[in-house]
């Protein structure tokens, strides 16, 4: 596959993994608001959406080590890191993305051990944290700084 393909992927893919997000945030919400206890169930459905975010980090992975974009920032660091849009894309959006990604997996690990508690208002204050680090990653198409088409 090439830089073409990869982008198309992550690009429809990234909008179950916003849907995703929408319906996580309103689930833990939820059960933070009624003081819900944390059960095994719970679990497989954290572990569910983080497979959802996981794809979506390998497509991305695999656009960057294709892109173009991502070449050229590495070929010239000190001029890349000046220009916005090659820096957003050469490293701040791949970086965060993978930081807000690899965060949801270990908070994922350790909630794991809060079976029997009301750990939902834990993980909501984290996931806060995370969305917001996802979120203002996106190269949304209303962005002036790194505008992009929604759809490819």
């Amino acid at each position: 596959m090439n830089y073409a393909h990869w982008l198309i992927y992550h690009s429809y893919y990234r909008w179950l993994v916003i849907f995703a997000l929408l319906i996580q945030f309103i689930w833990v919400y939820i059960q933070k608001r009624n003081n819900r206890i944390f059960v095994r169930k719970d679990i497989q459905v954290l572990v569910f959406f983080c497979l959802i975010y996981n794809i979506q980090l390998l497509l991305g992975w695999m656009l960057y080590l294709s892109s173009p974009l991502s070449m050229s920032f590495w070929a010239d660091l000190p001029a890349s890191l000046k220009n916005r849009q090659v820096r957003f894309f050469g490293l701040e959006h791949m970086s965060m993305m993978t930081v807000g990604i690899i965060w949801m997996n270990v908070l994922t690990l350790i909630v794991r051990k809060k079976i029997g508690t009301p750990a939902f208002t834990y993980l909501w204050k984290r996931y806060l944290w995370i969305y917001l680090i996802i979120l203002t990653s996106v190269p949304w198409s209303f962005s002036p700084l790194t505008s992009r088409p929604n759809f490819r």
